[in-house]
């Protein structure tokens, strides 16, 4: 910030072409302390229309600095300038102008001239010769070859007119609010309290915030590439509030207090963060062993991983023991552990992995939430239930879970479905999401999944060996495979279910008071 001069505010606008391209030149930059691009690619039409219909759309916030800042994406490159433009708020708008600029990344806006109307292109719209790429209509080049393909009848004179509508839209002006000497501490709060069309910024979102304003560099060189990474690897529930929560707990493993990442010395981040990314590769792979997950996704929150990664991190490998604390998991889940008062409840947690005896405290933890024995209607609920699918998979793997007809062994990959035993399509309409119960659910490859729908279960079970219904904990009582025993299906599945869920924790934990 430039010494002696008065903060202020600027208002100006800039049309949309400008703005998206001082952003993509890097004359526009993103904080590091930004958050990630989280818009669904559902909203990308949205606000064209928007846009489109000259509704308004909320300001975008500018912080021109000479501050010494980090950008929060590598590209585009920021240009060298004394005063950098670093936006503070419109980050998701015009990342999402940018992309359908480019048809890219997921994000490829079509226009229908007669419905006027936007859509992200599909196959229906690839079909159909009257949905117009968007990218197409903003590209001069482009455009004019566009044009000299409509035939010059009414229709067509309408639906250029159409298209020079959607093209007015680069030249719709935002308004910009500039601020312009305020400090680095200034920007990072005005972000904090920013909401941007709605989306409230999330407590990770702020910590992040925190983190990146205390330590430069560090959120964007080290924790959004290692975040990537997992995500790349099928992780996505482990965010960067479950990866600070545990790195905290690695910097100062035997405080009774929680103390913020921003709070602490760059030099305990870094050697904590170092840490926390081997423990949580640790976390993961005995996870992954234990368990033969190949797709984590039924791990309905990444809160569960915070204490695995948090004694991973800090136990020497002779008294880790994998089984326990894979068993822990699952318990934990069974009980809808984090489900509320999240970071309450991950206090208990941290600090019961600072007792002499870790997993003993955390099963004592959850005890006093609940009996540690799984009951058949632990397993009752909607598929949605992701904390009763993990409890589903597990009864199943310990039985040896096999594929319905190769007779493979089964792993948790983004190949494999979970097909409703009792299918769904043999039930009336109105008893159909009946069958949308975990109790219903079996693990099996999709090609099989689709053959299955309209076959009568009393048909196709009949043709299973026992022993891979026995692998999937589905009765083989012949009576019970019919859609109108359904109840009774279910009823006793969930007693099987419940029985071997309850052999697996007992297995993995001998020694333990359930």
């Amino acid at each position: 910030m430039m010494m002696g001069s008065e903060s202020r505010l600027e208002h100006q606008t800039f049309k949309i072409k400008q703005l998206v391209e001082d952003y993509r030149s890097g004359r526009i930059v993103i904080p590091e302390f930004q958050r990630e691009y989280v818009w669904a690619k559902s909203r990308a039409p949205q606000l064209i229309d928007s846009l489109y219909r000259g509704f308004p759309i909320s300001s975008f916030l500018l912080w021109q600095s000479d501050e010494e800042t980090r950008a929060r994406r590598r590209e585009p490159r920021p240009t060298r300038a004394a005063m950098m433009n670093w936006l503070i708020d419109g980050q998701q708008r015009i990342i999402t102008l940018s992309r359908t600029m480019n048809g890219d990344e997921g994000i490829d806006v079509v226009f229908h001239p007669d419905q006027e109307e936007f859509r992200l292109e599909n196959a229906a719209t690839r079909m159909d010769n009257n949905w117009v790429r968007v990218c197409e209509l903003w590209d001069d080049e482009r455009y004019r070859h566009l044009r000299r393909e409509l035939d010059g009848s009414s229709n067509a004179d309408r639906r250029e007119a159409q298209f020079e509508k959607v093209r007015k839209i680069l030249s719709y002006e935002i308004p910009i609010v500039r601020m312009v000497n305020h400090s680095f501490d200034a920007a990072v709060k005005a972000f904090k309290r920013i909401n941007t069309l709605g989306v409230r910024l999330k407590q990770e979102d702020i910590e992040s915030a925190q983190v990146a304003a205390r330590h430069s560099g560090f959120v964007a060189d080290r924790v959004t590439p290692f975040l990537s990474k997992l995500r790349q690897h099928g992780f996505t529930r482990l965010n960067v509030m479950h990866l600070f929560r545990a790195c905290a707990f690695v910097a100062h493993p035997d405080g009774r207090n929680r103390t913020p990442l921003h709070e602490l010395e760059r030099r305990e981040v870094l050697s904590a963060w170092k840490e926390t990314e081997r423990a949580t590769d640790q976390a993961i792979g005995l996870i992954r062993s234990e368990l033969g997950l190949v797709n984590m996704d039924i791990l309905w929150s990444g809160s569960l991983l915070v204490p695995i990664i948090a004694l991973c991190a800090t136990l020497s490998p002779r008294k880790l023991d994998s089984k326990e604390l894979v068993a822990w998991l699952a318990l934990a889940a069974l009980c809808h552990r984090y489900r509320a008062s999240v970071e309450t409840v991950l206090d208990q947690d941290l600090r019961a992995c600072r007792a002499g005896d870790p997993v003993g405290t955390l099963l004592a933890n959850l005890r006093n939430a609940r009996s540690l024995t799984a009951k058949a209607k632990d397993f009752s609920g909607a598929i949605m239930d992701r904390s009763g699918l993990l409890a589903l998979y597990i009864a199943c793997m310990n039985r040896g879970i096999l594929d319905f007809y190769t007779g493979g062994k089964v792993l948790l990959q983004d190949n494999v479905d979970r097909h409703h035993i009792l299918p769904r399509a043999q039930f009336s309409e109105n008893e159909r999401r009946r069958a949308d119960n975990i109790a219903n659910m079996a693990f099996i490859t999709g090609s099989i999944n689709k053959s299955l729908s309209y076959i009568g279960p009393e048909v196709y079970i009949a043709k299973i060996k026992p022993r891979i219904l026995k692998s999937q904990c589905i009765p083989t009582d012949r009576s019970l495979w019919r859609v109108e025993k359904a109840d009774s299906f279910w009823r006793r599945r969930r007693e099987l279910l419940a029985e071997s869920f309850n052999e697996y924790v007992r297995a993995a934990l001998p020694h333990r008071h359930l």
